[in-house]
């Protein structure tokens, strides 16, 4: 429990290795409680009953890998149970996608097959001005996109999707952006990468992320950390 009396959290990834990640360095900061589960390597969800806020973090799957990946159908479900419960949820990447395909939302890549790979500059639309002041450079690792779910409020956008991120409901939130990525975890998703045939950035692609994330490393941390610590907040009564 933290200091602040805020309740319990779940943190789901779909990879290991990597757990001093802004949002985990956050909590650990803040003395909140909360736990990591691991679905792509066949942990099973708790009981999203068991806590106040859940953040559903990114992955090279798709969410509409479901037939591929178990463990895709699974998340969904829990997700969709979440929203059944008013759940706080903040969903990065992968987990915005799969929010906006349990709303009934597409998830598909760019109609020009663009991608969005190192550091881009985030927008807040006009509903979004008290989620992001002012345009951001976030880090970015994504070829798919989603729709705006019906009902959700537009909050942000990019030069090449327009669809950055939304709210739905009391609490819960979508980014396809990566906010949790500081320079130690990009480091490692650039080696695991490069272990990639299919996947390799070059290596003026990598020195140009990392520099990138040195120079935009305090204005991100200072968005994350302010945004979690309203989005952990307790509900008004």
């Amino acid at each position: 429990m933290n200091d602040t009396d805020n309740g319990k959290f779940l943190l789901v990834k779909h990879s290991e290795g990597w757990d001093f990640d802004r949002c985990s360095t956050w909590m650990d900061k803040s003395r909140a409680s909360y736990d990591v589960c691991y679905p792509a390597s066949g942990q099973p969800l708790p009981p999203a009953e068991h806590y106040d806020g859940v953040i559903v973090f990114g992955s090279s799957a798709s969410a509409n890998d479901s037939q591929k990946h178990d463990w895709v159908l699974k998340e969904l479900a829990f997700i969709e149970t979440c929203m059944k419960l008013d759940k706080s949820f903040f969903g990065i990447c992968l987990g915005a996608q799969m929010l906006a395909r349990v709303m009934g939302a597409e998830v598909s890549a760019h109609p020009d097959n663009l991608k969005e790979i190192g550091f881009f500059d985030v927008l807040p639309t006009d509903a979004g001005a008290d989620f992001l002041n002012d345009p951001l450079k976030f880090m970015m690792w994504h070829s798919e996109g989603f729709e705006l779910p019906s009902g959700a409020t537009h909050l942000a956008f990019s030069e090449q999707f327009e669809n950055q991120a939304f709210k739905v409901g009391r609490n819960m939130y979508g980014v396809q952006f990566h906010p949790e990525v500081n320079i130690d975890v990009l480091r490692i998703w650039h080696e695991r990468n490069a272990k990639r045939e299919t996947g390799a950035l070059d290596d003026a692609t990598r020195t140009k992320n990392i520099a990138d994330a040195i120079k935009n490393e305090d204005s991100i941390t200072q968005w994350l950390g302010d945004f979690l610590t309203k989005w952990t907040l307790p509900p008004a009564s």
